[in-house]
């Protein structure tokens, strides 16, 4: 899923909300130093000047272009932008209290200690916080993975062209020369160059790609054929404006670098929609942790007692697009239960690249029977995922999403199977409550898990965790 930059004012609502509180200090400061007074003591009409000030800031904000480019400007830049800025909201202040004919109460002094004042708080505030979203906008594991391709004749100046912002949310991972010639100019050691559709289609199958820059394609029938390749495994295609087929689905325009192209994707999400989910993984994952703790002062005396060994599973799981991490659970098989599972392969009851077996013998307890044991119990009533809150808080996972494949299963993945990884894997999802125990074909599982990418929303989140919860108490099973 594709985070669709915010457009207009709101797109650096932080930066509004900075200037605001940057320009109501100023405000109470310079009050406090013409009238030697406190905070209990302000008269009314500073009071609805202080309220009225955060509204001509936002009036100012959405009817000029301060913020434009913001990230990418140099102090100077900075310093104009910031002088035009304060001292327009300053003088909607003063013609608001000329038309209101309070000129004669408002103090000269805090008019013009608020207009310095401000300049000083709001570049100070904008420098600070310009410097921690640089640094956290160029980290490597906030950047998304871009494959390039191109012609060798272009494809060094559209490498330049991309880059052509200092700061940016995503790097060139891989390029690929679909021509057959040898680039002209030296590309960086550290990109990968492919030649060809194989290369192409293999590298995509195998590695990281969040998405694809289309600079150059033969024809655009072949275009048309391999976006749809690309959006069917969930990856977000960025098209030049040379190449426009007619299967796009949630296309828009918007700038890589210094290019205009035309985006599309199988879903997009406003930033917004995404920080809303990320805070809700959040607090449930505080919340799942207290109960995690509850339930380690009780299953981990019977998992030791049951089984010697550890008390937590750690795996190497498949995250978004690729991306590998370890998740965790509380343990309900014996120790050697990776080594068994290749002899147990025959009896799989999944047809696909997924593993499910009833009455599963290595489970802590089976030999007791089926249903019995410790393994069973914390497996149906599905404790045993409790410590994967900690892989949601630290955002290796969310609350809704699909279910992350071990590493020897991604392997396995045809091309369209990766669009279960396109957005963060999930500790419940879409087909966990639609019969799991039911679904024996892992092409159903895949269908699901689209269906759930390409209709996703914040309600549709709720829901499923609110059926997750009815599955849970009825001890439908667990994966």
């Amino acid at each position: 899923m594709y985070r669709r930059i915010n457009s207009g004012w709101v797109k650096h609502l932080d930066f509004e909300i900075l200037d605001i509180l940057c320009l109501e200090l100023a405000f109470y400061i310079a009050y406090i130093v013409r009238h030697h007074d406190t905070f209990r003591r302000i008269p009314q009409m500073y009071i609805r000047l202080g309220l009225l000030l955060a509204v001509f800031d936002i009036a100012v904000v959405f009817f000029t272009d301060n913020y434009r480019s913001i990230l990418q400007r140099d102090k100077w830049r900075e310093i104009l932008a910031v002088f035009q800025h304060v001292t327009v909201v300053e003088l909607c202040i003063l013609l608001y209290e000329y038309i209101i004919k309070e000129t004669y109460e408002f103090s000269r002094t805090v008019f013009l200690l608020s207009w310095g004042f401000g300049l000083v708080f709001c570049l100070g505030g904008r420098v600070v916080w310009k410097k921690v979203i640089r640094r956290k906008l160029m980290q490597e594991k906030n950047q998304a993975n871009m494959l390039l391709i191109s012609s060798a004749d272009h494809v060094g100046n559209c490498v330049q062209q991309i880059r052509g912002k200092d700061y940016r949310d995503f790097k060139i991972s891989c390029l690929v020369i679909m021509d057959g010639g040898k680039p002209q100019e030296r590309m960086d050691a550290d990109i990968p160059i492919l030649f060809g559709k194989e290369q192409l289609l293999e590298y995509i199958r195998q590695d990281v790609v969040d998405e694809v820059y289309i600079d150059y394609f033969e024809n655009k029938q072949e275009l048309s054929r391999f976006v749809d390749i690309f959006l069917n495994m969930g990856v977000t295609v960025h098209i030049g404006m040379s190449f426009l087929p007619d299967n796009l689905p949630n296309q828009f325009m918007e700038e890589i670098g210094e290019n205009n192209v035309m985006t599309t994707t199988i879903k997009t999400a406003n930033s917004w929609e995404l920080a809303v989910k990320r805070l809700m993984d959040i607090a449930g994952a505080i919340v799942g942790l207290l109960f995690t703790g509850i339930a380690f002062l009780f299953v981990a005396p019977a998992i030791k007692i049951a089984s010697p060994g550890p008390v937590f599973f750690k795996q190497q799981r498949v995250g978004k697009n690729g991306r590998t991490f370890y998740m965790y659970k509380f343990r309900s098989m014996y120790v050697d239960a990776e080594e068994r599972k290749k002899e147990l392969m025959k009896n799989n009851e999944m047809q696909g690249l997924m593993f499910k077996m009833e009455n599963d013998p290595r489970i802590i307890g089976s030999e007791k029977g089926p249903g019995k044991g410790v393994g069973n119990f914390i497996r149906k009533t599905s404790i045993d995922e409790l410590p994967q809150f900690w892989n949601i808080l630290k955002g290796d996972m969310s609350l809704v999403g699909t279910r992350p494949p071990t590493v020897s299963e991604y392997e396995q993945y045809d091309l369209h199977h990766k669009i279960r990884l396109s957005m963060n894997p999930g500790l419940t999802g879409m087909w966990q409550v639609s019969g799991r125990n039911e679904i024996t074909d892992f092409e159903e599982v895949v269908r699901l898990d689209a269906e759930y990418i390409r209709r996703w929303s914040l309600g549709l989140d709720m829901l499923i965790l609110l059926k997750t919860v009815k599955v849970v108490l009825m001890r439908k099973g667990s994966k």
